[in-house]
């Protein structure tokens, strides 16, 4: 298949390889930005759970409602918005994203102050939130290669990785013990003044070729140009191997992660600071990942390290569910599984940074993101809601079993597929 390429400004001669991409001014600021955004996301995931199960009592189907909400957005609007972004500037976008994100969290607690709050209000501030991510995501994966040559993308993903999981390694801490004294509505205060933070900083890049294009022939039709990327997506080998394996990890991971506050908070009453320590512990091992996978990703191949740490998510994800067969062992076993998941989770996550980018031409980024977005984070809601069933219906610990199992079915897809033969990605792939 012949996919055409997009003009670009920015070419590979732009920035040398040896240059360090945080150099670079307009990746610097895209890089902040993403900085102050993820910590502002950090502390609102930690702050609703802890909100919604011991402020306004919710119970697990409730709590699978409010994180289906969360997920929600790539399944009702993901397919169109990566049409939209293709045909818009991406600038705008992420900075419309970032006022949308504002807005949303400071009224949480804005309505706890006037004594409002409600599991409604969660519900709806979940789901607006879970839109702008939308747009903001897709953009923001479609801006990086006008930003960094194509084959400095990789390295740009690397450190935006390794950003996001040093504040994901001291978020939930400082989140924890902070709600020792503050209640837990007001941490969306700080949420709100990081997307703002990150608005500023955005404001100020100039991603070379970020025009609007408008639709790519004047007869093209909108269903069209969502089915050209979803045939990109899925004719694709290496997208399509990625895609499927990330499907089932994040069916899997959404059982884990609604039912992992219940079990934690609930069912064992542990304290907020040690249940952000333990989301801590496995920040703390991926941030540690990030800093190493990138020299193994080059010394043994990208497709070979992918293999290695898909390998380790079944074994990861055990601990778990054991932890609901062992309740006096439970805290050790769930830190345990959270330093292993933050390994293979990063660990994967660094040896694919740059794949998509790779095979996929500029003219298409927008809507193949957006396609494999949808079918990956929509994958994780209907992960929640297997696992409010199974809670509700037999246990949280068998829904923790559940969820464990599912995550150990990529591994599978990996081992029989042709990529497993291969230790770096085959240049005939490459666009």
């Amino acid at each position: 298949m012949s996919l055409p390429s997009s003009p670009r400004v920015a070419t590979d001669e732009a920035i040398d390889d040896a240059v360090e991409v945080l150099k670079v001014p307009d990746f610097r600021r895209l890089w902040a930005a993403n900085g102050f955004r993820y910590a502002a996301v950090e502390v609102a995931s930690f702050a609703l759970p802890v909100t919604a199960l011991l402020l306004l009592h919710a119970q697990p189907l409730t709590m699978s409602l409010i994180f289906v909400c969360s997920r929600a957005g790539f399944l009702t609007i993901g397919l169109p918005a990566g049409v939209w972004i293709d045909r818009m500037r991406k600038k705008p976008v992420l900075i419309c994203a970032d006022i949308v994100y504002a807005v949303a969290f400071a009224s949480v607690p804005i309505a706890y102050f006037l004594g409002v709050l409600a599991v409604p209000q969660l519900v709806a501030v979940a789901l607006v939130v879970s839109l702008a991510g939308v747009f903001f995501d897709v953009a923001h994966s479609s801006v990086l290669p006008y930003v960094l040559p194509r084959r400095r993308v990789a390295d740009g993903n690397a450190r935006l990785q390794s950003s996001e999981t040093a504040i994901q390694a001291v978020s939930p801490s400082i989140a924890g013990v902070v709600t020792q004294g503050v209640a837990a509505p007001l941490l969306y205060c700080f949420a709100a003044i990081g997307h703002l933070v990150s608005l500023l900083l955005l404001r100020r890049i100039q991603p070379q070729g970020d025009i609007a294009r408008g639709p790519a022939k004047a007869e093209q039709k909108f269903g069209r140009e969502i089915t050209d990327g979803i045939r990109v997506l899925f004719r694709q080998p290496l997208l399509r191997l990625l895609l499927n394996q990330a499907a089932l990890n994040n069916v899997g991971a959404g059982i884990l992660l609604s039912m992992l506050p219940i079990f934690l908070l609930k069912e064992i009453g542990v304290a907020t600071w040690l249940y952000g320590l333990l989301s801590t512990l496995g920040a703390v091992a991926g941030f540690a990942t990030s800093l190493l996978a990138p020299r193994l990703r080059r010394r043994f191949g990208e497709i070979r390290m992918t293999l290695v740490f898909s390998g380790l998510a079944p074994f990861a994800v055990l601990a778990a569910p054991l932890a609901g067969v062992f309740r006096p062992a439970a805290v050790p076993l769930i830190a345990v599984a959270e330093v292993l998941i933050g390994i293979a989770i990063v660990g994967r996550a660094v040896s694919t940074a740059g794949l998509r980018a790779r095979v996929t031409p500029d003219a298409y980024m927008g809507r193949v993101t957006a396609a494999y977005s949808v079918v990956i984070q929509g994958a994780t809601p209907i992960g929640a809601l297997v696992g409010g069933l199974v809670a509700g219906y037999w246990s949280t610990g068998t829904a923790l079993w559940v969820g464990g199992l599912v995550m150990a079915l990529p591994l599978v897809l990996l081992l029989f597929s042709p990529l497993s033969r291969h230790r770096t990605l085959p240049a005939e792939w490459e666009v």
